[in-house]
């Protein structure tokens, strides 16, 4: 069982719950409340409070847990920061208003924008081996989302999962290579 601290963006407020909630028995800790109206605001708050939960050097035997954040450049500040896990309802969301994330420069397309219906061929983020981007092309998602199919929404929500797992996998393997 987790902890949650609390204390929006107060200082001594978040002081104070991680304090009182790090002196309980618990598993581990998460992060919850207002994080921020920014990631510039989370990465802050991140910053100076992640140090409180190593106060003694014992705390840091626990895992920490960040409440609702996925967005990959809030995720790996997070990680770089001391946090173990995350979990997000953001990837699946994206994905059932027709936002796909991508790798690259362009970090999302919206696939109903009409560009994206004549893109044959094309998977939604190139070198992605999830089966939506195995199997469909670009144009085939645009035109489920234009049809409003249900099926839109499983396979652009299948391919953001598969996304944020390989992007897992990639800043794990940067903490196996000391680069975190």
């Amino acid at each position: 069982m987790f902890g949650i601290v609390h204390g929006g963006l107060d200082v001594e407020l978040r002081t104070k719950s991680v304090e009182y909630v790090t002196g309980l028995p618990f598993d581990g800790y998460a992060i919850g409340g207002s994080l921020g109206s920014n990631r510039r605001e989370l990465k802050e708050l991140l910053e100076w409070m992640m140090p409180l939960f190593d106060a003694d050097g014992t705390r840091r035997k626990k895992p920490r847990h960040l409440l609702g954040i996925a967005d990959e450049e809030s995720v790996r500040n997070a990680v770089a920061n001391g946090i173990d896990s995350l979990d997000s309802c953001y990837p699946t969301r994206l994905g059932r208003h027709g936002t796909i994330l991508t790798r690259g420069e362009k970090k999302t397309i919206h696939i109903r924008r009409g560009k994206y219906a004549r893109e044959y061929g094309v998977p939604l983020s190139e070198g992605c081996e999830c089966k939506t981007c195995r199997w469909y092309d670009r144009a085939y998602l645009s035109h489920l989302f234009k049809a409003n199919e249900p099926l839109a929404i499983s396979l652009a929500a299948l391919h953001n999962i598969h996304f944020m797992n390989d992007l897992m996998k990639e800043i794990r393997q940067d903490i196996m290579e000391n680069k975190i």
